[in-house]
């Protein structure tokens, strides 16, 4: 059975109100960290989401601290990949 298909084989479903799922690699995740409160541990996360000219999403993360962000990002804590804001 197949499992994927293309938009010609289901555009019709999906206009019956059938749902589909696709995935893209090719999305930006532009995140930017913040710790609120220097006396706790949480770290705030907003991720602007772009897929090329285009914004798509914005999504607001708390994470428990800095380590659960990593972990998610795959991001080494030694990766030199930040920029500071101001």
């Amino acid at each position: 059975m197949k499992e994927l298909f293309s938009y010609q084989e289901i555009g019709t479903l999906i206009d019956q109100g059938q749902s589909a799922t696709f995935t893209r690699h090719n999305i930006v995740a532009h995140v930017t960290v913040s710790q609120p409160n220097p006396d706790v541990d949480t770290v705030k996360a907003v991720v602007l989401l772009s897929l090329g000219q285009y914004n798509i999403g914005l999504v607001e993360i708390e994470y428990a601290d800095i380590a659960d962000l990593l972990e998610t990002f795959d991001i080494d804590d030694g990766e030199e990949m930040w920029e500071v804001t101001e």
